[in-house]
């Protein structure tokens, strides 16, 4: 069983994006050491072997290869309980069920990240400043070990979260200096050719992403603190708004699949404006549209996964399975969110219409 060692080391290390040299240092070794158990060229003095299970949270049984699928599939179900609970859940109880799995699993970065993350957003509700002080600190760890772009992502944007919102807009700037610069992005380097024949899917890959960057750009620009939420501001969101809306439709036509979801967004925050505004047929045509895309998105969600896009600009690429890479809402359907908002106080002068009723039957009918 002890040959094992070396990659199952290997394993633990990469899947809690721990370096040889993090890991080295830990165990007071050097990194070729390291290297040389991970290649199976040599192996831990055994007086090593408990420094090294907890260092990864593991018994020196998972360590030397038992009941290691046993720990994965309890790392899988932690982590589709924290995404499960960031749709969902309240920020205490998300701090709560983090705060347990970083116990159990102290080097994993993944959960650490997580665990910022619902300590800023419990901050938020309470301004304890000690949960902000232990989420900075938790960032600044899965900064410092992690190579993953995707964790390193998260808690970098929620580190310019936290300096932003404690007026500390220098080290914001210095977090954001640590993400790569759009202009460095690997869909351009690949659009632009490597000869395995995959250009044009290339291309259309860096338009699809690009697109959805800029459109959620517009609607930042719309929405953004420095302009005020006022009367005098709203016509000018409403336009900026429908800008957004056009520019999804000029790339993926009326064939829009996952881009329902931004189409309904976006009409259901043109109707606060217009309601607003007291023009109250304006914000029902918004609200019906809304419903529209609501209901063809959550119908593409449960049927269309893996269709084709049909616009020229985009029909190599399809609507894409859950993955590391594509994230969606899981816990409910769009329509159970719609109507959340719709309960709002600002729709009771149309609440009684029945326009607005026709729209709430449609979408209680696919909330869930």
């Amino acid at each position: 069983m002890i040959i094992k060692i070396g990659a199952i080391i290997k394993k633990l290390r990469l899947e809690n994006s721990i370096t040889q040299e993090t890991l080295a240092t830990a165990l007071g070794v050097t990194p070729q050491a390291i290297s040389r158990w991970e290649s199976e060229s040599g192996y831990p003095d055994i007086e090593l072997l408990p420094a090294l299970a907890d260092f990864f949270s593991v018994s020196t049984d998972e360590l030397l290869g038992y009941k290691l699928s046993e720990r994965e599939e309890e790392l899988s179900n932690i982590k589709k309980e924290m995404a499960r609970l960031s749709e969902v859940g309240t920020a205490e109880k998300q701090v709560s069920f983090s705060r347990n799995a970083h116990a159990r699993f102290p080097n994993d970065a993944e959960i650490k990240a997580d665990l910022a993350t619902s300590l800023y957003i419990l901050w938020e509700e309470t301004k304890d400043d000690a949960l902000l002080t232990e989420a900075e600190t938790l960032c600044r760890s899965v900064i410092g070990d992690c190579s993953d772009e995707s964790i390193r992502y998260d808690v970098i944007t929620t580190l310019i979260a936290i300096y932003s919102k404690t007026n500390r807009a220098e080290k914001a700037r210095e977090a954001a200096n640590l993400l790569t610069p759009m202009k460095y992005r690997r869909e351009l380097a690949l659009s632009s050719g490597i000869g395995d024949g995959n250009t044009q899917w290339y291309i259309q890959d860096e338009i699809d992403k690009l697109t959805d960057s800029l459109g959620t750009a517009i609607e930042r620009l719309a929405l953004h603190e420095d302009l005020p939420n006022d009367r005098s501001t709203w016509e000018r969101k409403i336009e900026i708004l429908k800008t957004s809306g056009a520019l999804y439709r000029m790339i993926y036509g009326e064939d829009l699949l996952f881009h329902h979801c931004r189409l309904s967004q976006n009409h259901w925050l043109i109707s606060t404006y217009e309601i607003s505004l007291g023009r109250e047929e304006d914000a029902l045509a918004s609200l019906e549209k809304m419903c529209t895309h609501t209901l063809a998105y959550d119908k593409a969600y449960f049927e269309d996964r893996g269709k084709h896009y049909t616009s020229l600009l985009v029909d190599q690429l399809v609507y894409p399975e859950i993955s590391k890479d594509f994230h969606e809402l899981t816990e409910h359907t769009q329509s159970f969110y719609m109507l959340e908002h719709l309960k709002h106080k600002r729709y009771d002068s149309i609440r009684s219409t029945d326009r607005f009723r026709d729209i709430v039957r449609k979408l209680s009918e696919t909330a869930k």
